[in-house]
């Protein structure tokens, strides 16, 4: 099967994120006008920002599935982004007894998993033009693997120590470097 040039995965997605956030603000404009903040209402409103989130979060795998890159990254990662968005519904559509602990902690570990994976995604859309960048785009991408599981087991365990949590905070500041610093140092010509 063949997918025309203009129904692109990339197109959908961007189309399904511009929508939702119309629809945000149609229902949220028609909520403050109104006054009436039904319970359906908001329900609505929700599913409508978690479908937006869901379409922004899997961008860059959905990006890199259809450029036929770094398949094994962007399989899980829009496999983690899905888990994540349906969880979403199960907790804003599921009745009080789908509100327990066990659910926030999947909820959460799937959404951390998928913001991970997405992050290194769109990382590695830039292509670095010397080993020492590519060095440090494989250590950012390291650096974001380490901070998601921190992050999980910190939940999972609901306890983090000091010196963990200054590790963390380090990682995540080394995260962001690399992170901001990456694209624009491969945009620099270095044969100056």
């Amino acid at each position: 099967m063949t997918v025309s040039k203009h129904i692109k995965p990339t197109r959908i997605a961007l189309t399904t994120l511009v929508s939702c956030l119309i629809a945000s603000a149609v229902i949220g404009i028609m909520i403050v006008l109104i006054g009436d903040f039904e319970e359906t209402q908001i329900k609505i409103l929700g599913t409508v920002a978690a479908l937006a989130g869901f379409s922004l979060i899997s961008l860059p795998s959905i990006f890199n599935l259809e450029k036929q890159r770094y398949q094994f990254i962007g399989k899980p990662g829009i496999l983690m982004s899905l888990v994540f968005f349906l969880l979403i519904l199960i907790i804003i559509w599921g009745s009080d007894e789908f509100g327990n602990e066990l659910i926030g902690k999947l909820t959460f570990t799937s959404g951390v998993i998928a913001v991970a994976l997405n992050h290194i995604l769109l990382l590695f859309i830039t292509k670095p033009n010397t080993r020492t960048l590519l060095f440090c785009q494989k250590v950012t991408a390291l650096i974001i693997c380490m901070v998601a599981s921190i992050i999980i087991v910190g939940a999972w365990t609901e306890e983090m120590s000091d010196a963990v949590f200054k590790v963390l905070i380090t990682l995540v500041i080394l995260d962001v470097l690399g992170t901001i610093s990456l694209p624009i140092l491969g945009r620099i010509n270095f044969k100056s």
